[in-house]
């Protein structure tokens, strides 16, 4: 069985996600990197780095929440474009997610929420990029149901979580109709309510 360590995170709710779309079973063990968790000799012997997700799945140890992704997607066949020249776009787009998406985003709660010192210009520095980043997305979803075709897949999974939270980081998307749709179509599949629902009441939450 599958042991996921993570927290209320947006790695975490990735990681989750697939899980529930795979139907894989799993084991939770929680990690309050509130209360500094992760920085535990015993986490730190799981994940040298100190962060969440990780899995464990035999003797598989994997860190990184697209690259698990990815390898998980591997090892069922689930959401992957194998045989198809759309899975190298695929691929493409879970390095966006890692390398644009996340990080900027991620520097808008920093800047909004946890920064000791509120910095007003790096929050504009760094809306601008993810309004861009909105506008991107909108585009590329003119034409198709998700961001590879037709199918659904771990890019899907991989740029979700972020975008789930735009209201909370002061972002729009409700102009961007096509992302919006995409949200929406995202947010009623049964998997993405059953990983919401499990994220919301994880053990070391109560």
């Amino acid at each position: 069985m599958i042991t996921l360590y993570g927290y209320d995170t947006i790695n975490t709710l990735k990681v989750l996600m697939f899980l529930c779309e795979a139907g894989l079973n799993y084991e939770f063990k929680p990690i309050n990197i509130r209360a500094g968790e992760q920085h535990s000799a015993e986490f730190r012997a799981i994940n040298p780095a100190g962060k969440v997700p990780v899995i464990w799945d035999g003797d598989m140890h994997q860190t990184e929440s697209n690259s698990i992704l990815l390898n998980l997607a591997q090892k069922t066949g689930w959401g992957l474009m194998e045989g198809s020249s759309l899975n190298a776009k695929l691929i493409a787009w879970l390095f966006y997610q890692a390398s644009t998406q996340g990080p900027y985003f991620g520097q808008i709660e920093y800047w909004s929420r946890l920064a000791k010192s509120p910095n007003s210009d790096a929050l504009a520095q760094y809306s601008a990029i993810a309004n861009r980043s909105i506008e991107y997305l909108n585009e590329h979803l003119n034409s198709q149901k998700y961001i590879c075709g037709d199918t659904y897949s771990i890019a899907d999974i991989a740029l979700y979580p972020w975008l789930r939270i735009h209201k909370h980081l002061g972002l729009s998307i409700e102009h961007a109709e096509n992302l919006s749709r995409w949200c929406d179509c995202i947010l009623a599949r049964a998997a993405t309510q059953k990983a919401l629902t499990f994220l919301n009441d994880i053990p070391s939450q109560k």
